[in-house]
């Protein structure tokens, strides 16, 4: 008698077990099947739009501040300069392949053909996602925002960390940061205007 309780309380036991680790294992799969289908629709958006934005670039000596205006339009980018007043009016524009600086105050214009970026231009949206894609990246929330960071394995030590912020009712960006291998912030840039194409 003892003997068919024990194994009646053993069979209800492992019943249990089986249950709530069923329902943890597919609660987990959901959970990252809902992440996934998060970061697909947010960086969706993000493959063409039109933003204008306040970049702050900190050196070992100095902090300048830029506002401007980025376009991007999947193989399209183009950055116009606000300020400060020296390099108002300053284009950056790379279109089919070829990379163009004009500034139509100066009457200056130059185009290089077949221009390859030499480096990952990190004031873009897009340069975020790639580096999302071929990175260690992690995701929480935190004061109301989505917060994606990526651990950059380069050998940049002034590029190691990128932080996106995000609204977390809009998907949409509220702030980059880069930090450097020592956790310095030393480029910031708000998103105080973003229009998704």
């Amino acid at each position: 008698m003892k003997k068919k309780i024990v194994f009646i309380f053993a069979i209800i036991c492992i019943t249990v077990f089986l249950i709530f680790y069923y329902i943890f294992l597919r609660s987990g799969n959901n959970k990252f099947r809902n992440q996934n289908e998060l970061l697909e629709d947010i960086f969706e958006k993000l493959e063409s739009y039109e933003a204008n934005v306040d970049v702050t670039i900190k050196s070992n000596k100095n902090e300048n501040l830029y506002n401007m205006i980025q376009i991007v339009d999947e193989d399209y980018s183009k950055v116009i300069l606000n300020s400060p007043e020296n390099v108002k009016g300053l284009t950056l524009e790379i279109k089919d392949g070829n990379l163009i600086i004009s500034n139509e105050s100066a009457n200056f214009i130059k185009e290089f053909k077949n221009y390859k970026s030499v480096v990952n231009n990190s004031l873009f949206l897009s340069s975020f996602i790639k580096d999302f894609e071929n990175n260690e990246s992690t995701i929480y929330e935190e004061n109301g925002e989505i917060l994606i960071e990526i651990l950059l394995e380069n050998e940049n030590t002034y590029k190691k960390i990128k932080v996106l912020y995000l609204d977390k009712e809009k998907k949409l960006p509220k702030k980059l940061i880069i930090k450097d291998n020592t956790q310095n912030i030393n480029t910031s840039i708000i998103y105080n205007d973003i229009k998704i194409k």
